[in-house]
Formats: structure tokens, sequence, C-alpha cells
């Protein structure tokens, strides 16, 4: 379900970090609280040219420059590769960690993450929230008591961890704190208790930084480089200057195959025994390709591994698919998923004999 708000607290308006960015860097960071499809671990899909057309005039090379100065001052963490962006200390600062269910579902959102940098960062968070904050009462269940808040969250963080290949001292005294970490005065951190409330980011230990430095590549120096093109709402393109030090993210250019393209992706019978196999008939999988390819030829990125990408597009289909199955409708009754599948046969089987049906007109004419 898409987010209806994003949090911010009003002592961000006296994080010394914060009012050092200019007034543009600013809107961009409450522009990405605010974005719908944040979820609960703050990952969004790094998606410049859908963000360029959300005020008038913005181009993606200043765009770029702007998540470049954020994620330079630790408030993002950013990987061109796998196209993510983490708002770093979202977790904390948007209060998920003290909900056990919202943590649930945040390590559930943090398991899409692919990017070990924004993975090790997240991780790297979980070592800043406070657990001695949380009661260490035990919860009124049906069958009489149950774990206590500090435990659920407790077990959520290490359930992270392990999934991160990561380890850390437990639930004791003040949380996943690592004992080198220096103390930190700005309101940036984490509130203690009689405390003010920290900003919508956090002050990072000198730990953070080699996290930042392999997330973007915006924080080595290096030469400044070729102009990118920028899409122009009339069509076409124009060139636009890259700003010094700005992230470069492969966008195609106004003509030629785009990256998915240039590739060399093919849906081979391999991947769709896969896909049968995994999915049965629940999945079209001629029509998620085509939804597949569309995607990443209007994006222009590019990944390591494009059947790989190719079988995680199928699982999320299959999963939204599957939510929506289950999802009540307006009369209160609840779709069986088994309909849907058998619907999904009969539409291909359909499309199989339009298809041979307009092969038996070529040939006869």
């Amino acid at each position: 379900m898409a987010r209806g708000h994003g949090r911010i607290l009003s002592s961000i308006w006296e994080d010394e970090d914060f009012l050092a960015l200019t007034e543009q860097q600013q809107r961009l960071y409450l522009f990405l609280i605010s974005q719908p499809n944040l979820n609960h671990a703050g990952l969004l899909p790094l998606t410049l040219r859908r963000w360029t057309r959300k005020a008038m005039g913005l181009t993606a090379a200043e765009l770029e420059s702007h998540l470049a100065a954020l994620a330079a001052a630790r408030f993002i963490v950013m990987d061109e590769d796998t196209e993510e962006l983490l708002i770093r200390s979202f977790v904390r600062n948007d209060g998920v960690w003290k909900q056990p269910k919202v943590m649930g579902a945040m390590v559930s959102g943090a398991m899409e993450i692919e990017s070990k940098a924004l993975r090790h960062a997240l991780v790297l968070e979980m070592d800043r929230i406070p657990l001695d904050e949380l009661s260490d009462e035990p919860t009124k269940v049906r069958s009489g008591e149950g774990p206590s808040i500090r435990t659920q969250v407790y077990e959520h963080m290490t359930t992270l961890r392990k999934a991160f290949g990561d380890s850390g001292p437990g639930p004791s005294g003040g949380g996943y704190r690592p004992p080198s970490e220096p103390p930190s005065g700005t309101p940036s951190d984490s509130p203690a208790e009689g405390r003010r409330e920290g900003s919508t980011r956090a002050g990072a230990g000198a730990h953070d930084a080699q996290v930042h430095a392999g997330a973007s590549r915006a924080h080595s120096p290096a030469p400044s480089p070729s102009p990118v093109p920028s899409p122009v709402e009339e069509g076409g393109y124009r060139p636009e200057p890259k700003a010094e030090g700005a992230p470069r993210l492969a966008l195609p250019g106004p003509s030629g195959p785009a990256p998915i393209d240039d590739d060399g992706f093919e849906l081979t019978d391999a991947m769709r025994r896969w896909a049968v196999a995994t999915f049965g008939n629940a999945l079209d999988v001629d029509y998620e390709t085509e939804q597949f390819l569309s995607h990443f030829r209007a994006d222009g990125g590019r990944r390591r591994n494009w059947p790989e990408e190719w079988k995680k597009w199928l699982r999320r289909s299959a999963k939204y698919a599957s939510e929506r199955a289950h999802r009540p409708t307006p009369g209160g009754s609840v779709v069986p998923f088994r309909d849907r599948q058998q619907q999904a046969s009969d539409d291909m089987f359909d499309r199989a004999m339009a298809r041979a049906q307009a092969r038996m007109q070529q040939e006869t004419s």
C-alpha cells in the first residue's frame, strides 16, 4: 500500500548539517521522504527521469548534482549499479523501530535491497537504534504473556543481520551500538530520554564514510565527465552539462538500442521452462517479458545479470498477482487465486489461437 504522507521532524530546522544544504537540496530531501513508494526500510528506486518531471525546469544533471550533495552529507546512500537509494536514518526517525509489526515490514522491505553498500549502511543503522528505550515488560497475548516489545524488535534486527551476513551485540543496554562509536551531541542523533527528538537524518560515525564512499562514485575526485543527454518534454534531447562530482547514470541517447538491447537480452527456452516450472499458468511469460523490456528500455539502466533481473521481475509480478487475488472486492468477497490462474490460462490460450489463425491467414493469402 502506498504511503499517504512523509514524517518530517520539526527539529530538522535546527540540524546544522541540514541547514548547510542549499534550498534545492533541502527540497529534494523532503521530496524523497514524501515519496509514496518509499518502503519501511527507507528504500527507493533511483528514477531520475521520473523525478525531473516533478518540478518545472528541473534537469537530470541538476538532480544528479543535488543527490550527490545529499550523499556526500550522508543523508542518503546511492548505488548506481542497482539503481537504488536509501534514506539512511529513515528507520529511526520515522519511528519504525518502536513498532514490532512495522519492524517486520521493514525487514521484508530490506530484503528487496540488491546493493551490498546499501545493505551494509542499513545494518549500521541498526547499531543506532536505542533498544533501551523500548519496554522490556511482557506483552499480553491470548495464551497469556508474550515477548516484550524490546525482544520482538531485537529479533527483527537479528533476522536482518543474519540475512545480510552481519552480526552484532545483544539487546542489552543501549541497543546495537558498536563499542567504538564516538558520542555525538548533534540534534541528528536518536533522542535519549528527556532530550529533544532528532532530525530526519542521523549524525554518522567515522565508519559511515566507508559505506558512502563505496555506494556512490560521486565521492571520489574524477575529471569532469562528458555531457549527458537530458529528455525534453517536446521530444528529442538536448545536451546538459553534468555537475562536477555528480553520479554518472546510464541514459540512452535519442537513437540506437537501449542498454538492455545492446547487452543482448534474450528470452531463452531454458528461462521459459523455469518460469513454467516455478509459476505454472499464473503468469503470462510473454506479456511479462514485454513489460520487463519496456521498463528497462524506458529506464535506460544496466544490470550485471539480465536473466536474474528477469527472474526477479517475474517473482514480483507473481507476488503482486497473489496479493491482488486475495484482496477483498468492493462487495466483500475474495477472488480465489485458482480462478485467476484459470483466467490467465484461458487468456494465454486465446492469444495462442489468435496467433495461429493469423499465421494461417498469411499462408493462405
